[in-house]
């Protein structure tokens, strides 16, 4: 500021020379208010005096900080007159930015097809490797793989950024492992294995084979970098601990700080992950001191905001919510993201009176505010407050409308309430807001399946299962499982069997879904045959799976042949202290229901010695009841008495009542 109000006096803020320094003096700390007097030294300079470097750096300056939109508007001002009948023409620098601008908005991509055109059509291509490069980088960021690999071969020249980019291109779109090795493979034949072995430990790392990555990092020896990938690559393969590892020392993580701030990021993740306060906080001193001392140190807005929200996650995961309360009262400038990682940090700590306060006093609230408030209701038990403050959001003066993961939330609310009205009020404010998200989008396709079937119109959730366009295992298992509990089993195994014949494998809770249905119509012999089944889909069968089938079982009699089942399940269960005592229950109810008392007996004394006492002395003592057996039935109650289960005073019911005399 104090060189701009110079040049000001001196009259030299609309010399083209000293604009264009000072452009690049405030894209040293970009912020809100820096970008803004860019411009206006940009804006200083006349028409005619508007040279390439002067519009190179203001279109460089919105590029790197996040604003695509004006990078591309500025671009395309640029080539219109007078600015086009000027000196002023696009250099490598400005295609560069335009296409890293463009990288950043894929929504844009047919700006980058327009751009590629132009940069033909001047004359850039094939002989410029930045150029290239810029846009090889651009059409992987937008999605567009084979054009960046198409670009990719036939450059004449490619340089150690142009593979990087390349590499990244893979690793981003989710290619597999298999063309990420090829591409490994061709490096190594380039003769530049060397130079890329960075970007190739981020792909391997991206496709989960750590092993490979740490075999490649190690050919390169212990440089900062090699620790900065690494750091990242345990921390998104949740390997939390040995990411902490690579800052063994005070001087190594402070050195690793100055060389890249932002991994600051993933290390108070595996903090969080880890619940390792005490590191945190260590991390947090090292940050604060490096910040403070303005050593070769600056912080971006962006990066700054992004820390925060860093920190604020860590000390919540932790428990200590106080001094993340404190990092977010020290934040300045705060912004939205702060206050909604506030409120995520109160939830998960269900403080949830904590988070609603939160919300009534930030200034500004985004979409993201209102839906974690909503989900923090949601996993508090409290539907009803969230359905509240989904109307509260639409009558608000932000004027917002929800998005994905709100209608989610909405109508798992209105699942638990089986509120089928609240339930197609939603449904319809997703027709209207995201078109065609209830055929496209699997996660709401299913969250409506759940609904419609738990608010009792099957028919309804049928309907919108055949109208998705896309299935995945949770939308088939949703509708498999609402015709189970409605009845509907052997529905409910047809679709199950379309679900394989399409090639979805199912997993643990399709069949739980399935078991239920066999369950419910009597198909107990089909049943123990998708028991078995389990195992041909490499699923180990749960307490929950063992429950259903030993429910099948008792329920149509076949009690002998469960209590056996479930003796055969403990003997090969090395981990069975505290296990299956929901299945031997449901056991326990079939024996009472079908007057077998000698089994009832067993399966109690069996009960009793796995201290599951509660459950197997009130079912036993109520089917002695039920069979006339009145002295097993008081000796039961008193041996549970004399064992000291039941604490605290008998149960007992008064009538009060009140007289008036006439």
């Amino acid at each position: 500021m104090n060189r701009h109000a110079g040049l000001i006096k001196l009259g030299l803020d609309s010399n083209p020379i000293h604009a264009s320094k000072l452009i690049a003096e405030y894209a040293r700390f970009p912020s809100p208010s820096s970008l803004s007097h860019a411009h206006r030294v940009f804006d200083q300079v006349p028409f005619y005096l508007q040279d390439t470097p002067l519009w190179a750096s203001l279109i460089s300056l919105y590029s790197r900080s996040h604003q695509p939109h004006n990078a591309l508007h500025l671009f395309f001002h640029m080539l219109r007159p007078p600015q086009a009948a000027s000196n002023a023409l696009p250099n490598t620098y400005v295609f560069a930015s335009v296409a890293r601008a463009i990288a950043s908005a894929p929504e844009q991509l047919s700006l980058g097809q327009t751009l590629h055109a132009h940069v033909i059509k001047s004359g850039f291509l094939p002989h410029d490797v930045v150029v290239e490069t810029a846009l090889v980088d651009m059409y992987a960021k937008c999605g567009v793989v084979t054009c960046a690999y198409k670009l990719f071969d036939e450059m004449p020249r490619r340089n150690l950024v142009t593979w990087n980019a390349m590499i990244s291109g893979f690793i981003q779109n989710g290619m597999d492992l298999m063309l990420g090795e090829q591409m490994h493979g061709f490096a190594i034949v380039s003769g530049f294995e060397l130079n890329c072995l960075n970007a190739i430990a981020a792909m391997y790392f991206h496709c989960g084979e750590v092993g490979s990555a740490e075999k490649v990092l190690d050919g390169i020896g212990g440089d900062f970098f090699v620790t900065l990938i690494k750091i990242r690559g345990y921390v998104s393969n949740a390997k939390y601990r040995d990411a902490l590892n690579c800052i063994s020392s005070a001087n190594n993580g402070i050195m690793i700080l100055r060389q890249d701030h932002k991994v600051i990021v993933p290390l108070l993740t595996a903090c969080a992950r880890l619940c390792l306060l005490r590191v945190g906080k260590q991390l947090h001193g090292l940050i604060s001191t490096l910040v403070e001392s303005c050593f070769q140190f600056n912080l971006s807005y962006e990066d700054g905001a992004i820390i925060g929200c860093a920190l604020i996650d860590m000390y919540s995961k932790c428990g200590d919510v106080c001094e993340a309360r404190k990092v977010f009262d020290h934040l300045l400038p705060q912004n939205v993201s702060h206050g909604n990682s506030m409120m995520s940090g109160y939830i998960y700590n269900e403080l949830i009176g904590d988070a609603r306060a939160l919300l009534e006093i930030l200034p500004e609230k985004n979409v993201v505010s209102w839906t974690t408030m909503m989900t923090g209701y949601v996993q508090s038990g409290k539907p009803k407050e969230c359905l509240s403050l989904l109307a509260e959001m639409y009558c608000s003066k932000e004027g917002l409308i929800g998005n994905c993961l709100t209608f989610v939330v909405s109508l798992e609310a209105c699942s638990y309430l089986t509120d089928l009205e609240n339930g197609k009020q939603i449904h319809a404010k997703v027709v209207r807001t995201l078109v065609s998200a209830a055929t496209n989008n699997v996660v709401i396709g299913t969250a409506l399946i759940d609904m419609y079937s738990k608010s009792g119109n099957l028919n309804y959730a049928q309907t919108v299962f055949d109208l998705m366009v896309e299935k995945n295992v949770v939308a088939w298992t949703s509708i498999i499982m609402g015709h189970a509990v409605h009845g509907n089993g052997f529905d409910a195994l047809k679709l199950f069997h379309q679900m394989i014949g399409m090639g979805v494998e199912p997993n643990e809770v399709t069949f739980v879904a399935v078991l239920t249905a066999c369950s419910h119509c009597g198909l107990v012999d089909n049943g123990l045959q998708y028991f078995k089944m389990m195992k041909k889909y490499g699923l180990v069968p749960r307490e929950d799976h063992q429950t259903c089938v030993i429910d099948m079982l008792g329920r149509f009699g076949r009690l002998d042949e469960a209590f056996y089942l479930l003796e055969e399940i403990e003997d090969t269960d090395s981990n069975c202290e505290s296990s299956y005592g929901t299945a031997w229950a449901a056991l326990l109810g079939a024996s009472q229901l079908h007057g077998n008392i000698k089994l009832g007996e067993r399966i109690a004394k069996r009960m009793v010695n796995r201290n599951q006492t509660s459950t197997a002395h009130v079912t036993l003592s109520n089917a002695y009841a039920a069979a006339g057996l009145w002295d097993e039935a008081y000796g039961v109650r008193e041996s549970w008495r004399r064992e000291g289960d039941v604490n605290g005073e008998p149960g007992f019911s008064s009538i009060s009542t009140h007289l008036q005399n006439s």
